[in-house]
């Protein structure tokens, strides 16, 4: 069942109830594992449907859901690894590893969020690594990893994803604004001939599920927006977003989708901006998209522009 309690499968779905904060909140007082977790900065913590995601870097270090009010979480057990651990090599006995202590070789600590991170690192490639900086550069931002559920396609990998959304605070509506970002080198964002990129066939996908679904996304993000002013750890990490979703809960402005999502685009240097060859693959995403919807910036750190600035 659905937290709007609808038996059917919803296409977008978003919120933890109000059991779930609560357990949560619980946990953060308690100053253990997840108060570690919540206070990290420099880690995102995304409402799903009836769980959360804990990213760094994009990868997902740990999910979290409430069952028999308990709070239960599953990681790969890949983030677990301890890279520091010494020594470094172990023994081969008639082909077979000589483990004394196994468990030394893993976190058992949910809340050592720097082992995770160590972890984490290999796994973290230059895209992920720049849509982090991103995130971490606009403080509107309120969700990362924006899946549908299509149906068809099993499980979340195959579900299309856009990378992140943000709010931005109008005359008289908070528009809620959906992002997908590539790297310059991405070959998505490029096609030959009259071909359109697949970035922008992927784009018009991620339009068409908005404009579909605009009610469930609509009472998702409302859901999201109380559990991200009520879940501790969270709300007050973006006092400016914070008072933007106020507005919004509070019936000063409502909620407008956007379904005309951005394409940004990062890691390039000038020469590669100013190319004759980029030029015509620019020319056709503008083209397509038009020039308020495709962000070039050559570093992804301290990317703003579109996003959380004009």
């Amino acid at each position: 069942m659905t937290l709007d309690g609808t038996t059917t499968p919803a296409v977008f779905d978003r919120g933890i109830d109000e059991a779930f904060v609560s357990a949560l909140n619980v946990a953060y007082d308690e100053g253990g594992w997840w108060r570690r977790l919540a206070d990290d900065t420099d880690l995102v913590v995304a409402i799903r449907s009836n769980y959360l995601n804990v990213y760094w870097r994009g990868n997902s270090l740990l999910r979290v859901a409430h069952e028999k009010g308990r709070l239960v979480g599953r990681v790969h057990y890949k983030y677990l690894l301890r890279p520091d651990r010494t020594p470094e090599y172990v023994g081969v006995k008639d082909g077979r590893a000589v483990i004394p202590d196994p468990a030394s070789f893993l976190t058992q600590d949910i809340g050592d969020v720097q082992s995770l991170k160590a972890a984490a690192k290999p796994y973290a490639g230059a895209e992920k690594i720049g849509v982090h900086n991103i995130v971490m550069s606009n403080p509107n931002i309120v969700d990362v990893e924006v899946a549908f559920a299509v149906a068809g396609m099993k499980g979340d990998a195959g579900n299309p994803r856009v990378d992140f959304a943000a709010v931005h605070e109008m005359a008289n509506e908070v528009r809620l604004v959906f992002y997908e970002a590539k790297l310059f080198s991405n070959a998505e964002a490029r096609a030959g001939g009259d071909a359109p990129p697949r970035v922008v066939e992927q784009i018009g996908r991620y339009a068409s599920l908005l404009r579909q679904h605009d009610g469930q996304v609509e009472r998702s993000y409302n859901r999201v927006f109380t559990n991200l002013l009520t879940v501790k750890g969270v709300v007050g990490r973006h006092p400016e977003r914070d008072a933007v979703l106020r507005k919004v809960l509070s019936g000063e402005k409502p909620v407008v989708i956007c379904d005309r999502p951005r394409l940004v685009l990062f890691g390039f240097d000038d020469d590669q901006k100013r190319g004759a060859v980029w030029a015509k693959h620019r020319g056709k995403l503008v083209d397509l998209l038009g020039a308020d919807r495709v962000l070039l910036r050559g570093s992804s750190v301290g990317f703003t522009t579109g996003i959380s600035a004009p």
